[in-house]
């Protein structure tokens, strides 16, 4: 799954915290990509999100922070795991705006190793091209399959790049929108995969809790 959760903010601006762990649990996903999750920041009440929403799974968790918020606060990426983690890092992306990370990790799955990685682009496309190329260069530095996954903040025609080492799982279940609640016409929330996956299929779920909409794929290695 791959969710950016507007810092677990809905857009009636209320606390959706209860929600996404609730979704979470019910869908039940084995790897979980987090964009735009907070942990100990003011304005959500110092709460460490991405703890409280990989214990509503018993999940292992890592985070990526992005941007400092308030003294101790920050807002960033995180993996959620079913499976054991042996190692984390987190890249930061090229970025004259608002910084920009990525965040990798390594798993111990029953048939190997797999990498995940998941961002959130900036908004501006020359920012993009530059960020894309970045991790281009990571993907390809990689010896284990990947998945990469997050919010890319821009459609298919910039992510040629990518597409030349990694597949779509969009690509083979239609271009379904995540983009916004209200009125979802833009698809830019992913889940790219490498070719010893198989993806059986493609769901972009009905969760009001952000202003993205989950996807969630189910890959077979």
């Amino acid at each position: 799954m791959t969710y950016n959760v507007h810092s677990c903010i809905d857009v009636e601006k209320r606390n959706s915290l209860k929600r996404i762990s609730d979704f979470i649990r019910r869908e039940r996903p084995a790897i979980v990509g987090l964009n735009e999750v907070e942990s100990f920041s003011p304005r959500v009440g110092f709460v460490n999100q991405p703890k409280r929403l990989a214990a509503s799974r018993n999940m292992l968790y890592r985070y990526g922070p992005a941007i400092k918020l308030g003294p101790i606060g920050f807002f960033g990426n995180a993996i959620m795991s079913r499976y054991p983690v042996y190692e984390s890092k987190n890249f930061r992306l090229p970025a004259k705006r608002e910084q920009r990370c990525c965040l990798r990790t390594r798993l111990r799955v029953p048939d190997g190793h797999i990498t995940v990685f998941t961002t959130h682009l900036g908004l501006n496309r020359q920012e993009r091209f530059e960020q894309i190329a970045e991790l281009r260069r990571l993907v390809e530095q990689e010896k284990n399959p990947v998945i990469l996954m997050g919010d890319f903040n821009c459609g298919t025609d910039q992510l040629a790049p990518l597409y030349q080492l990694l597949s779509d799982a969009g690509s083979f279940f239609g271009s379904l929108p995540t983009f916004s609640l209200a009125n979802p016409v833009d698809r830019i929330d992913y889940i790219l995969f490498s070719a010893e996956f198989n993806c059986r299929a493609l769901t972009v779920a009905g969760c009001d809790a952000s202003d993205h909409l989950p996807v969630i794929a189910e890959l077979h290695l």
